[in-house]
């Protein structure tokens, strides 16, 4: 505990991104880690599997998104940090948001309908993803959509 406490004190970044991501970080080392300045120590923390709902909220709304998309896809994210996460205006947000093992049936019917080619791909091969979900995606206008339904059609 000592030893992260230090290390999110460094000057370097690497050593604070290392602190940041440690599979032991407290909720108070993830807390520190998510005021850091650069934001690659924040996207660790924001993904940390020790996050708090209210560490994923906070993260959520960082100017950067890198740390949304590190939020979104934190496997500790509820419903409604999933749906934020759909909502941002980053299609890497999105994406990220949409490839969260917790993204439900409704989620992934929303990312079906997104703008952008690389969410509906994701959609579709979000292990959640049901046969209507994958018959939508082998329509889907863009080659690459129809490609990733037809692989998660294989899944079975």
């Amino acid at each position: 505990m000592l030893f992260r406490s230090k290390a999110l004190n460094d000057s370097h970044e690497v050593v604070r991104e290392a602190a940041a991501g440690n599979k032991n970080a407290s909720r108070e080392h993830i807390s520190k880690a998510l005021n850091d300045t650069d934001h690659v120590v924040r996207s660790r923390a924001a993904g940390n599997k020790n996050a708090s709902h209210e560490h994923i909220s906070k993260a959520l709304n960082d100017v950067h998104s890198s740390v949304r998309a590190a939020a979104a896809s934190n496997p500790n994210a509820s419903h409604e940090q999933i749906s934020k996460g759909l909502n941002d205006r980053d299609p890497g947000v999105r994406s990220r948001s949409i490839g969260n093992k917790n993204a439900s049936h409704e989620h992934i019917s929303k990312a079906l309908s997104d703008s952008d080619r690389h969410v509906r791909a994701r959609a579709v091969s979000n292990p959640n993803a049901s046969r209507e979900h994958i018959k939508k995606g082998l329509s889907d206008t863009h080659p690459g959509v129809r490609e990733a339904a037809q692989q998660a059609s294989e899944r079975g």
